[in-house]
């Protein structure tokens, strides 16, 4: 705090209507009583030593030191594909200062991820040299991205890892996105087809899974995917076992762990069940070495989640740990119980629990018997 009281000048970084990010001068904000102040004797950021910047950008998750690398360049070089022979003195300061082999959107607040798109994506990536040093993208948040700006990421040899569920480690994938097929799947071709190739992990958004999403071009992509990742001749982790085919679901791969990425034969188990355990939940696998699973307490239902969802998925009347399929939250109260606690009307997409149901006439009126 005493080093801003220092500075005379506030900057901050900024989008501007054209998505471009820029540092932007508020000294024009501060006093306007004062005398008018000259451009030679007006302290900017960028005055401030570079090192002195890299080191206070420490403290901000690596999404965020980025897009400040970016800022302190000027917006017209990011066209520019040999871009780290041209990046300013403060933003080389800033890469350098940090590793950057695994980016991941879920360390800064969803409100600046859902602001990013495709243009500054593509700027992030160029920044950190990303088609060399990168091994995890995990785009959470970044709800406007259409695919464009995981340019920068075509033939690398070193990604490992790449979600575009565009949510959260212990987040249910949402069904809207604008990640385009179209632009992805040809970015995802030129990874697998260059020699050296070492992706382990896909993940798709929800709309690009399921019945509703029969596309040619994405299963004649998992057929090649499929031929590629049996060309490694990958054993299972557990019992050493050849791995001869990938199980997908819904267009997603559930034979590797989310987390360590290490492969698994899909019915391999040992002394305390499956080493593998798919969350019904998050949609993910994980080992559990990785993360514990949790069983649904309903019993009945035989679904499983892994632990971190679980902290999430507790009926607020008794505390147990339930599934989704177990769980509702009335839209009326927003209270979220199990049904063995209180019974459940619903009335088109919306769930109302028996004592909002029956405390309200409007609902009556379109009563059907519970579930």
């Amino acid at each position: 705090m005493l080093v801003y009281k220092e500075i005379k000048t506030l900057s901050a970084v900024s989008f501007t209507n054209s998505g471009l990010l820029v540092i932007a001068d508020m000294a024009s904000n501060t006093n306007t009583n004062k005398r008018r102040r000259t451009a030679a004797d007006t302290l900017h950021i960028s005055d401030l030593p570079a090192g002195f910047i890299a080191d206070v950008s420490e403290y901000l998750p690596k999404p965020s030191r980025a897009i400040l690398a970016v800022a302190f360049t000027s917006s017209s070089l990011w066209q520019n594909d040999n871009l780290m022979h041209r990046l300013s003195p403060i933003s080389k300061a800033i890469i350098s200062a940090s590793q950057w082999d695994i980016l991941d959107f879920e360390d800064v607040e969803k409100e600046l991820a859902k602001k990013l798109i495709d243009y500054h994506l593509d700027a992030i990536l160029k920044s950190i040299n990303a088609h060399d040093v990168l091994k995890k993208i995990k785009l959470c948040g970044c709800v406007n991205i259409t695919g464009i700006g995981l340019h920068p990421l075509q033939g690398s040899i070193v990604l490992e890892q790449i979600d575009l569920s565009l949510v959260g480690k212990y987040e249910t994938p949402i069904v809207k996105a604008k990640i385009s097929q179209e632009v992805v799947v040809p970015i995802l071709d030129s990874i697998i087809s260059s020699d050296g190739c070492s992706l382990k992990h896909i993940m798709f958004p929800r709309h690009l899974r399921g019945k509703n999403a029969r596309s040619v071009s994405l299963n004649q992509f998992r057929e090649r995917y499929d031929m590629f990742y049996d060309s490694r001749g990958l054993s299972c982790s557990n019992c050493n076992a050849e791995i001869s085919d990938i199980v997908w679901m819904r267009t997603f791969q559930n034979n590797v762990c989310y987390d360590c990425l290490k492969p698994f034969c899909s019915d391999c188990t040992d002394e305390n069940g499956e080493t593998l355990n798919y969350c019904v939940l998050c949609e993910k696998d994980f080992c559990v070495e990785c993360v514990s699973r949790t069983e649904c307490c309903t019993g009945d239902c035989g679904n499983n989640t892994c632990s971190g969802c679980a902290e999430r998925s507790q009926c607020q009347q008794c505390n147990a740990t339930k599934c989704g399929d177990c769980l509702y939250t009335c839209d009326e109260c927003k209270r979220t119980r199990c049904k063995g606690c209180v019974s459940y009307h619903h009335e088109g997409k919306k769930s109302y629990c028996a004592d909002c149901y029956h405390a309200k006439p409007s609902l009556l009126l379109g009563y059907r018997a519970p579930c």
